[in-house]
């Protein structure tokens, strides 16, 4: 069975790293979703490199028992 996986990073260029890789969504639409408001800004000033974020969803394999932690 696939899912979708939402990976967040915070950060640019080498210094980027990767704060969760954990959360798993049946759909790829609500994982999108979910990516779009996490990067969500409101304004560019004052935001620092270090909390710039980037996310998106990839599809994950996970074993036809496990159920995904999140719908």
């Amino acid at each position: 069975m696939y899912v979708f996986l939402l990976l967040i990073y915070l950060g640019t260029g080498v210094d980027r790293k990767l704060v969760d890789a954990n959360i798993t969504f049946a759909r790829l639409e609500d994982c999108n979703s979910h990516a779009s408001a996490i990067v969500k800004r409101y304004s560019t000033h004052g935001i620092s490199l270090q909390d710039r974020a980037v996310a998106y969803c990839v599809p994950q394999l996970i074993d036809k028992n496990e159920a995904p932690a999140s719908n």
